[in-house]
């Protein structure tokens, strides 16, 4: 999987969206948001396993434990290189102990609510290379 030459634009734009409309994303949003912000860098949809496959929470939860280990980390697992935290670059996905982010530099992006937040690197528990 490579990044396309214009990732970062793609992603800001693909962010831009999100932060207008969250709802979209439907249940578990914080996974789909990090498995588009992959495939806006990358025009590989790694999500496609698991889209239209659930419609509720405990349908993506049912899902998980079916193709990982019921947890969102092995989900991303099957998908993506982990690397440390501390070696993570704009783009990568992020987990934070609850939800998945992207990475903006020092800080990631994440799904709270209806809105985007950031936290910074000390709360990342683990990192997935994109690209």
């Amino acid at each position: 999987m490579t990044r396309l030459w214009d990732w970062e634009q793609r992603l800001a734009d693909y962010l831009a969206g999100v932060a207008a409309d969250v709802d979209a994303l439907g249940p578990m949003p914080c996974a789909r948001f990090a498995f588009d912000a992959a495939r806006a860098q990358t025009d590989v949809d790694s999500y496609a396993p698991y889209r239209g496959k659930y419609k509720t929470e405990i349908g993506g939860a049912k899902l998980m434990r079916k193709h990982g280990d019921g947890t969102l980390p092995s989900i991303f697992d099957l998908h993506y290189t982990q690397k440390e935290p501390a070696f993570a670059q704009r783009g990568d996905l992020v987990f934070n102990g609850e939800t998945m982010g992207v990475c903006i530099g020092g800080m990631a992006v994440f799904i709270h609510g209806q809105d985007l937040v950031q936290l910074p690197r000390a709360y990342w528990e683990k990192v997935w290379a994109v690209g």
